[in-house]
């Protein structure tokens, strides 16, 4: 048998770091491996397998934005997990009482989620193999150094030497992939991350004047944090009208604020229900697949999205209608019909897709009034489990995963898919993954009793004087004691105290995507790439880091851009060899 032990590192351990440790266990166990192996797990806090996104200390107000059954911790493929995971409403309806049924429609506290994620790791903690033994670290990773022995694990508060075989890097959102030179350059008046509020909000002082930069998910728990979170109350009166009771601890004004000005939109509960019928882009995908032409976004990609976004609105209209279509009919044909449709009925509005992107309500003068005009729109629409705007709004998330077999194997122009990046990765976001509706009707109530001002919406103008920020718009100029960035950061500046930054060796190279903006160059199956150009598959990303190759990477999904499955296979046939080799040694 092998003298030394087999050492892997999975470094951040939210839900992906808690899905590499899980698929390296079933493999090693389909493997029938016996031999020693020490898995070192590196997280920033005490949350192991939930992160801060889920943090199971978190308040109960902090909700998920869609239904309790899209989500599922159980594994996607073979092996089998060594213990039985359930879906997340099978659990959560075992806790609660009620029924499946019941619970799959629900949205959950992301907490609940939180105690779901660390109760299966923990299982699987304990059902480990003698053989396999797991280390736990709170510490932050600041570099990797390639070694004649392996990789050696640099970490800060951190007292022992770790170097390993393998790793994989999970390390998602954190505050450490924005620049040092922020994070130095920040003071009491400036939050550059909100996360966890126990740390980065209490700062702020009751009744003070608080911009909140980003229209976002994270803007929305920000804003619940100040208000809910600091004793304020929500109740229904007479059981309808939602009602907002103050405790004086809250500011007295938050100021959200974007550079378009437009709020992100709310899903209801017939989300569960929807489904796709439209299929244009996946029709044209379907077509490329065996070829190797490469596209420009804007010009060749993004009309054929338009086309599934414009179609689900009319299919959706004509159902209602009774008016019967062909659903596979050509969109030259569906523009004729829609052409026809809005001569017989001149009092419907004909629908553009601008409509989603830069609505009209929130141009003109009474943007305060604007913003909540354009919630109280979507909070009716999404009322309607036939409402064509809500089909509209959801067309992207049946597209994107057309869209990212295009995306992750460079069928975009470099320059088209940095395009896609900055100007519709976000507004594809804003339009079809909201917050529960429950959540803007928060907002809307926060604005009604003078909490919530959108007076500076759309991309004021900013300055500093004596420790204060003045924020100016056409007609208007007010003092804001506390400037907090609620928005998550993408990529990293060349100055974030990250690995990708800090490592020596030329292990990780990056994409510049601005001067202060990279990303990190990997291979669609999350192994890095070296700065000679070679590629490493002893160090493999999952979830965030691979957002320059992988788009879209769903926190708690198993099945979306799974690098894992293949690194964690691979890694157990690795040590399966080296066993073999080792035993054939010994006995000769």
């Amino acid at each position: 048998m092998p003298s030394e032990a087999f050492n892997i590192a999975i470094i951040g351990f939210g839900p992906k770091g808690f899905y590499g440790f899980e698929r390296i266990l079933a493999f090693l166990k389909k493997y029938n491996i016996t031999s020693d192996v020490n898995i070192h797990l590196f997280n920033e806090s005490e949350a192991f397998a939930t992160g801060w996104v889920y943090d199971v200390n978190q308040p109960d107000y902090l909700l998920m934005n869609y239904p309790n059954q899209f989500i599922s911790c159980a594994p996607a493929s073979d092996p089998p997990a060594l213990v039985t995971i359930p879906s997340f409403t099978s659990y959560i309806s075992k806790r609660t009482g009620n029924s499946e049924d019941y619970e799959n429609s629900q949205i959950a506290p992301r907490k609940e989620v939180g105690a779901y994620l660390s109760y299966y790791f923990n299982k699987l903690k304990d059902v480990a193999t003698p053989s396999i033994k797991i280390y736990t670290y709170v510490a932050r990773v600041y570099a990797i150094h390639k070694i004649e022995s392996g990789y050696r694990i640099d970490a800060k508060s951190f007292g022992k030497q770790v170097i390993v075989d393998k790793l994989l890097i999970t390390t998602g959102h954190s505050p450490s992939i924005i620049s040092k030179k922020t994070t130095d350059d920040s003071t009491d008046a400036t939050i550059p991350f909100v996360y966890p509020f126990s740390e980065k909000l209490t700062g702020i002082k009751s009744q003070a004047i608080v911009s909140c930069k980003g229209l976002g998910l994270t803007a929305i728990d920000t804003i619940l944090g100040l208000t809910e979170g600091r004793s304020g109350y929500f109740k229904k009166i007479d059981g309808q009208q939602l009602m907002y009771y103050k405790s004086g601890l809250e500011p007295k004004y938050i100021l959200p604020f974007s550079r378009s000005g437009i709020p992100i939109i709310p899903r209801g509960n017939h989300t569960t229900k929807q489904k796709q019928i439209s299929f244009y882009f996946k029709c044209f995908v379907s077509g490329i697949k065996n070829t190797t032409t490469i596209f420009d976004f804007e010009s060749e990609l993004l009309p054929i999205v338009e086309q599934d976004i414009i179609a689900s609105f009319y299919f959706q209209l004509f159902e209602n209608k009774n008016i019967s279509i062909d659903p596979d009919i050509s969109f030259d044909e569906l523009e004729k019909r829609i052409l026809v449709f809005h001569k017989e009925n001149p009092e419907v509005k004909r629908f553009s897709v601008n409509e989603l992107y830069n609505p009209n309500q929130i141009e003109g003068k009474n943007t305060d009034f604007s913003v909540i005009k354009y919630w109280k729109f979507w909070v009716t629409e999404n009322s309607n489990p036939t409402s064509p705007y809500v089909a509209a709004a959801s067309a992207w998330r049946f597209i994107s995963d057309d869209f990212n077999f295009l995306y992750s194997t460079n069928r975009l122009t470099p320059e088209s898919k940095n395009f896609f990046q900055k100007s519709y990765f976000g507004l594809f976001n804003r339009i079809s993954y909201g917050p529960p509706v429950q959540n803007i009707e928060k907002m809307i109530v926060l604005h009604n009793a003078g909490i919530l001002d959108f007076t500076f919406v759309k991309s004021p103008i900013i300055k500093k004087e004596n420790e204060k920020f003045i924020f100016c718009s056409n007609t208007e100029t007010i003092e804001v004691d506390y400037l907090v960035d609620s928005r998550l950061p993408r990529g990293f500046s060349k100055e974030a105290p990250v690995i990708f930054n800090n490592s020596s060796d030329g292990l990780f190279s990056v994409e510049e995507k601005s001067i202060d903006y990279n990303e990190l160059r990997c291979t669609a199956d999350g192994s890095i790439i070296n700065q000679n150009d070679t590629i490493n598959k002893d160090i493999v990303c999952y979830g965030t880091p691979t957002e320059n190759t992988l788009f879209d990477n769903d926190t708690l999904s198993r099945k979306h851009n799974d690098t894992v499955t293949q690194w964690a296979q691979n890694t157990a046939l690795l040590i399966l060899k080296n066993t073999n080799r080792l035993t054939a040694t010994n006995e000769y």
